[in-house]
């Protein structure tokens, strides 16, 4: 990587979880709060516009996140065998909690959610590292 900008990809990775805190915490507003549901997913979930505000920031900071992860893959010169555990953890995080939001099993987006964040522990402070 050129030294141009020494300290961008920790600026990047703190103002993209930055977007993904602030997406988070609109999604934790009260569905009484949020009006009126505009798009209906499944029996106990629907989108709001304030749900659509907050998912708009989730998937632009965690979209800019994962470019940036992947940016920096070779250079966090982890093993093949971390990577793909890794990213096996990350898929099935991801894939609980869009099934959670589809399907019956309500809980399940807590566990999706926990197996993706521990994934993300990992990578990155990683990433932002100089």
């Amino acid at each position: 990587m050129s030294s141009v900008g020494v300290g961008a990809p920790r600026r990047q990775v703190v103002t993209a979880a930055l977007l993904i805190v602030v997406g988070v915490l609109v999604l934790f507003v009260p569905a009484g709060d949020e009006g009126r549901v505009l798009v209906p997913i499944s029996e106990g979930h629907g989108l709001s516009a304030v749900d659509g505000v907050g998912a708009a920031l989730l998937t632009a900071g965690g979209t800019w996140l994962e470019v940036l992860v992947i940016r920096r893959l070779p250079y966090l010169a982890l093993p093949p065998r971390a990577l793909f555990a890794l990213g096996l953890l990350a898929g099935l995080g991801v894939g609980l909690v869009v099934a959670s939001a589809f399907s019956g099993f309500f809980w399940w987006w807590a566990v999706g959610a926990a197996t993706l964040g521990i994934a993300l522990l990992v990578l990155v402070p990683l990433t932002a590292r100089r």
